[in-house]
């Protein structure tokens, strides 16, 4: 656990000395009530996964629902924000979530964590070297 929680923290660490764009204040309120939206749908259908789930008899299929619903979460988010990275990083997730659907069960948190894992740090590793394009720029 030490590892990935450091490699976690030297992103963020990293990602918070990057200068963010400059944005009107309508702007920031309108990219703000976009997160806001999707993110409440994201945790609502989070909430009726790991709910569901275990009742429908397919605990194990939790968490690699749980990589899709985070991955179409992205999609709008690309859009509106934009960061054209979103894109790839929800149908990366989505279709890690999707295949391991089709693993045996004992092997889907694995195939699951893992993968999305490496996904959100290239994410965020894409995203501080775009930064530090348009810093230098």
């Amino acid at each position: 656990m030490a590892i990935p929680i450091a490699i976690s923290a030297g992103l963020i660490g990293w990602a918070s000395r990057i200068d963010l764009p400059e944005r009107t204040a309508a702007e920031g309120r309108r990219i703000g009530r976009l997160i806001a939206i999707w993110s409440s749908i994201q945790g609502v259908a989070i909430f009726a996964t790991f709910t569901l789930c275990p009742k429908l008899g397919i605990p194990d299929a939790a968490v690699p629902i749980l990589a899709i619903i985070v991955g179409l979460h992205f999609l709008p988010l690309a859009r509106g924000i934009p960061v054209q990275v979103y894109y790839a990083t929800g149908l990366a997730m989505i279709a890690v979530g999707a295949l391991a659907l089709l693993l045996p069960p004992v092997d889907r948190y694995a195939a699951t964590g893992i993968p999305c894992a490496l996904i959100l740090w290239a994410s965020c590793g894409a995203l501080i070297a775009r930064g530090r394009r348009l810093m230098v720029a």
